[in-house]
């Protein structure tokens, strides 16, 4: 069963060097005194600086991931520094924060840390003509950089790590230049928050569809099996995500390519499952129900059904959204002829969110660290 997970701890005594956890984490504002993030009073004392550390360190110590994937990155070299003396030697960050005006910034990048080497580092940039396909500017750019880092793994191989953080949901039109000269007030206000949430939508569904398209570049021209982490701001089963959700119904009316056109069915699938993204909490919950027995399958009370929903990543107010991903290539699916590993635990650690402790949690994050574990192919 996937974890609400209550102390973060998780066992090590049953896992060896074929093993693997990959965590990603929305590290909320993190950003060393005295710099300050958007606006001129948001400085960490250095209590609450020191708290924060603490608390990331608490979870790092507790989780153990091999690789962590960070968002909200205001200070990298920070960031690189804390995670070495974590035990993660390996760093890698794309682009840097926006300076706004003396300390003060916005625009925060991701980051990655991980304890095995890290071949290869690049920031993914759109490709001009798929921009144009599109009908984008071929000048379009990502409001986040994404980050791919190449992670040697141990028997496993070179794995394409990509970290994300798509725009989010809010207004970000500029509120200074008049949407319509004939409103004002509420009309004026509502005519923004429209036009400014579907700007925002255009924008996430936009950088989506494209960094699938430069993934996809990437998997045809190196084969590297890829993992793709990260706060998505939005559910994976938005329809601005669709790039990400592969169809498993196929008309073979739309190939153009005569090769693929004259494969069979089974090796079509295969070829297809090569391109595809796969949710590792949805591998998990059904490499978990392909060992039970028919018998345990027949009898399963809705109660014990029910332990299998994903908690909640993040939330506002009293209502709860998963917002935090981590998708995965063909190579992680059990079910896949390319499988290499197994998805063999999902986790979501909200202790922070659900039962929250002041003087523990206070200098925490507003979302939920997630974590896969997955095992080599023979070892589970």
């Amino acid at each position: 069963m996937t974890d609400n997970c209550d102390d973060g701890a998780v066992s090590n005594s049953a896992l060896a060097a074929t093993s693997f956890r990959i965590a990603s984490i929305n590290l909320f504002n993190f950003i060393a005194p005295p710099d300050a993030y958007y606006e001129f009073e948001n400085i960490y004392s250095t209590e609450q600086w020191l708290g924060k550390l603490t608390w990331f360190s608490d979870f790092v110590a507790k989780a153990k991931p091999d690789i962590i994937g960070f968002q909200e990155v205001f200070s990298p070299d920070a960031l690189k520094e804390w995670a070495n003396k974590q035990g993660y030697p390996y760093f890698a960050v794309v682009g840097e924060p926006e300076l706004v005006s003396d300390y003060v910034y916005k625009s925060p990048v991701v980051a990655l840390a991980s304890k095995y080497p890290i071949t290869q580092v690049s920031a993914v940039v759109p490709q001009a003509h798929s921009c144009q396909q599109l009908g984008l500017p071929s000048t379009f750019s990502f409001s986040r950089a994404p980050l791919r880092a190449t992670v040697n793994l141990p028997h496993f191989g070179e794995c394409d790590c990509y970290v994300i953080h798509f725009k989010s949901k809010r207004n970000q039109l500029d509120t200074t230049v008049a949407t319509d000269q004939t409103l004002s007030g509420a009309a004026e206000f509502v005519a923004q928050q429209v036009l400014g949430r579907w700007g925002a939508s255009l924008q996430r569904g936009s950088e989506a569809t494209l960094l699938y398209h430069a993934m996809l570049t990437r998997r045809f021209s190196c084969g590297h099996p890829f993992v793709l982490m990260g706060d998505f701001n939005d559910s994976i089963q938005s329809d601005l995500f669709s790039a990400f959700r592969q169809s498993s119904r196929i008309f073979r009316s739309d190939i153009n390519d005569v090769a693929l056109s004259q494969v069979s069915d089974t090796e079509l699938q295969a070829q297809l499952q090569q391109f595809g993204l796969f949710d590792s909490y949805e591998l998990f919950v059904a490499h978990q129900k392909a060992n039970r027995t028919l018998a345990h399958d027949e009898y399963e009370t809705h109660s014990q059904a029910s332990q299998l929903m994903r908690p909640a990543s993040h939330y506002f107010g009293n209502t709860g959204s998963v917002l935090d991903y981590i998708l995965v290539s063909s190579e992680f699916n059990h079910a896949a002829m390319q499988n290499l590993a197994h998805i063999t635990h999902y986790q979501t650690f909200d202790r922070h969110l659900v039962r929250p402790d002041y003087e523990r949690d206070k200098n925490s994050t507003d979302h939920a660290p997630v974590m896969m574990t997955f095992e080599l192919r023979g070892q589970v």
